[in-house]
């Protein structure tokens, strides 16, 4: 389905919801309406893809969510919060309610879609007309929290410069609601110079020491051979889930799954890559990545972990960054961090999440729930 096949409807003016404001250059209200069914979210389409232009990423378009929501939709509850201001939308918080429990417990938690607990794999954060963030934020931000049919909002890791997590938790304190407010380091976006040379003499002393130290252990230690594998969509979801399930079934279980025909329609128009690292004959790291526009993005990394000591993902990001140098990429960047290369390869960007209680049984239980999982 494509956003021009979609024919226009507007959202039931009965869900509004006015928040006052106080940026007197604008409108003194946004009117916050809720979409709740595939209907209201396909009427979105247009607007959706205005708002997300700015942006060189497929993931914050409307057909990539929308294809999220069919395929993992099943058994949750949307909940797309669109702020107007002046009739034209301002933003979109694209969210849903999943359902789950522990002991018997049901627990109903809102997250953005496209993520699952706090992992936010592919950078997801809700959309804003520009110059008009923070209070639009806001006016989000008091909707989400008056909003009712949840029992905790868990808003995944996103980059700080997003507004959303903040306007929430400011909020949340205002009303005097239990939230825990998470920052971290995120390696994200990794400008790329014109060769590897010139890639290494912008890491300080010690991180290239540390760089060059790894690829020269492992390539001492085993037989190693770098590729990109260009054969079909299946095979290499099966390498991905194969090298998973080596670390951890557990792990395997709740992990967000690529999405096939995002997959399939980028191999077909030659934006597709899967980086590989053969170990000992076998392949022992593999990344799938995507190129969009002038960017290379790494959407998820696996690894054999009987290769761990000798960081076999970080070896084999530094080949599929020298490669991308090589294709003429200007920028590389990482959706899914892991520790096996975050501290060597990138300079690091803040990221931000926010988890709002709406009692203190929902605060035990959600944190019950956690610590069952981690077990």
């Amino acid at each position: 389905m494509h956003p021009s096949d979609i024919p226009h409807e507007e959202l039931p003016q009965a869900a509004a919801l006015a928040v006052s404001d106080a940026q007197p250059a604008r409108p003194l209200h946004a009117d916050v309406q809720v979409a709740s069914n595939a209907r209201e979210f396909c009427a979105l389409a247009s607007e959706w893809e205005r708002l997300s232009a700015a942006s060189a990423s497929v993931f914050s378009t409307w057909l990539w969510h929308f294809g999220w929501w069919e395929q993992h939709g099943a058994g949750s509850a949307l909940r797309i919060l669109v702020a107007r201001r002046a009739g034209v939308v301002s933003g979109i918080a694209p969210l849903y309610v999943a359902k789950g429990g522990v002991m018997g417990c049901g627990l109903r938690v809102l997250r953005l879609l496209g993520t699952q607990g706090r992992l936010n794999p592919y950078n997801l954060a809700p959309l804003f007309e520009r110059g008009a963030e923070r209070a639009t934020a806001r006016a989000l931000a008091q909707a989400i929290l008056a909003m009712r049919g949840y029992d905790v909002l868990q808003l995944a890791d996103s980059d700080a410069s997003v507004p959303l997590a903040s306007a929430v938790a400011r909020a949340a304190q205002a009303g005097a609601m239990r939230y825990e407010l998470h920052r971290a380091k995120r390696r994200l976006h990794l400008p790329l110079p014109s060769s590897w040379n010139a890639y290494l003499r912008s890491l300080g002393s010690e991180q290239r020491a540390r760089l060059r130290h790894r690829r020269h252990a492992l390539l001492g230690a085993h037989p190693t051979r770098f590729f990109v594998w260009h054969t079909g969509v299946d095979a290499m979801l099966n390498a991905l889930a194969m090298l998973r399930r080596m670390r951890s079934a557990a792990a395997a279980a709740h992990h967000p799954s690529l999405q096939r025909a995002t997959m399939s329609e980028a191999l077909q128009e030659g934006r597709l890559r899967l980086y590989c690292l053969q170990i000992d004959g076998r392949v022992a790291a593999v990344a799938c990545a995507m190129r969009l526009r002038e960017r290379m993005v790494v959407m998820q990394s696996e690894y054999d972990p009987r290769y761990a000591p000798w960081h076999p993902v970080s070896v084999l990001l530094q080949y599929a960054i020298e490669h991308a140098i090589g294709e003429g990429a200007q920028g590389f960047d990482f959706l899914r961090g892991q520790q096996d290369f975050d501290d060597e390869l990138a300079c690091g960007s803040e990221q931000i999440g926010v988890t709002v209680f709406r009692s203190g049984i929902a605060a035990a239980a959600f944190r019950a729930r956690q610590l069952f999982a981690s077990e």
